[in-house]
């Protein structure tokens, strides 16, 4: 189930940088002009690459806390953590992509 999670969020970063960055382009942004465009939309196309480092602590985290504490009560809090990490990430990306609209 952490696998699962970890990609997803995976997903999650990979759809919403493509299409951060094709709406971009659509708009007509390029690297050197001075436009118009929503800061945090820019912002996630440039940098948002590094989000992809969030999944993978997300499932060491959770694969740690599974092994050494082996409780339930771990594995479920790794669960909902994830789920709430997937979430922020797609509403963040959800949000970079309505602004440009």
């Amino acid at each position: 189930m952490i696998l699962t999670i970890g990609l997803t969020q995976f997903v999650f970063v990979s759809l919403g940088l493509l299409t951060v960055n094709v709406l971009l382009k659509a708009g007509g942004f390029a690297q050197n002009v001075e436009a118009t465009f929503p800061a945090f939309s820019v912002w996630m196309a440039r940098d948002g690459a590094w989000l992809f480092v969030l999944p993978m602590l997300w499932v060491g985290a959770a694969l740690l806390c599974e092994h050494a504490i082996r409780g339930t009560l771990a594995e479920k809090i790794a669960r909902a953590t994830g789920v709430v990490v997937a979430a922020a990430i797609f509403a963040a990306y959800f949000y970079a992509s309505a602004l440009l609209f």
